[in-house]
């Protein structure tokens, strides 16, 4: 299904302390993203894995939408931070890119030394045995703060 930018408005509105689409996107940032391994869908329509949540600044409202909405409301792409964190998703070993990296940090799932640390080691290729180990324990942490597995039924 296409990108629906009246869908989007008609759920982002509501939600809004402005009654106008482009007053009211000045209230809204992202505050978090995540992955998914099932399907759900944007506001807009379109089935998504990669969500995006954002919140209303000035009342606390959160709602979450795609990474094409994201870009599309508020103008921030977020395809080189989904794509840093596809890499260490595949590989724990991987360098995170510097906005996943910064996100991580912004948000909390790492301390400064990690921070610091993934920052000077980000374009290195060889690392020694404890800061590989460091970089994968660090790595497993942000993967398991953002992406949600499939529930299984019990």
């Amino acid at each position: 299904m296409e990108h629906n930018l009246e869908r989007l408005k008609a759920h982002i509105l509501p939600l809004s302390n402005a009654n106008e689409w482009n007053d009211a996107k000045n209230e809204w940032r992202l505050i978090r993203i995540q992955v998914q391994e099932d399907w759900d869908n944007c506001p807009c329509g379109k089935e998504i894995k990669e969500l995006c949540y954002i919140k209303n600044q000035l009342n606390g409202k959160t709602t979450y939408v795609g990474n094409v909405c994201v870009k599309r409301f508020l103008g921030i792409d977020t395809g080189n931070l989904f794509s840093g964190l596809r890499r260490i998703i595949d590989d724990e070993t991987a360098n995170a890119n510097e906005d996943l990296i910064f996100h991580a940090y912004q948000s909390g799932y790492i301390f400064k030394e990690e921070y610091n640390f993934l920052m000077e080691t980000r374009l290195k290729r060889n690392l020694s045995v404890s800061q590989l180990s460091w970089k994968k324990k660090i790595n497993r942490r942000i993967v398991n703060q953002i992406v949600v597995r499939k529930r299984t039924s019990t």
